[in-house]
């Protein structure tokens, strides 16, 4: 259960960052210029909408208790890599599960890194699909183009405005 959670994860991930409206969902979570403990939790009020991606484990048959029980271990798992203060770690656990190294990785706009390491506890995920990168120069962190606000409103639903101002603005 936790394997297929964490490729339903995987997939989530992925998409958010390569779809628009998916990607509104996620954006808050990218737009500090910083990288420490708080950062996990700066998630947009709009992430749940993601719940779509897991519907092939509740598919499974498997015990709703046990599919909530994983995903939550999933996510507690991801606390510890939102940091700068652990260095890369011995070999063997860099291949196989996802680390702080990984994650500065995904968190940075430099440009070798941008859409890298969507992995969220097994970095083998990336290694498969071809989204992997090491880390090798110092990470820059936030946007591409930096929002510029503390505005727990605005930061939430930027991408969500821009959105519908493109859509009001298309003549087709």
């Amino acid at each position: 259960t936790y394997v297929s959670i964490d490729l339903c994860n995987y997939v989530a991930h992925y998409t958010a960052h390569k779809q628009r409206i998916w990607w509104a969902t996620h954006v808050t979570h990218h737009s500090s210029e910083h990288l420490n403990f708080t950062t996990s939790f700066r998630n947009s009020w709009t992430q749940y909408l993601k719940i779509v991606f897991f519907i092939p484990v509740w598919l499974l048959g498997i015990h709703p208790a046990i599919v909530f029980a994983c995903y939550q271990l999933d996510l507690l798992y991801q606390f510890w890599i939102h940091t700068e203060m652990i260095p890369k770690l011995p070999r063997w656990l860099e291949y196989v599960f996802v680390t702080p190294s990984h994650h500065r990785v995904h968190h940075a706009r430099n440009p070798q890194y941008i859409d890298k390491n969507f992995g969220t506890t097994f970095i083998i995920w990336d290694r498969l699909f071809g989204t992997f990168q090491e880390e090798i120069e110092k990470p820059v962190y936030g946007l591409t183009k930096p929002v510029k606000s503390y505005n727990v409103l605005y930061l939430n639903f930027h991408e969500w405005a821009d959105i519908w101002r493109d859509l009001r603005q298309t003549k087709t």
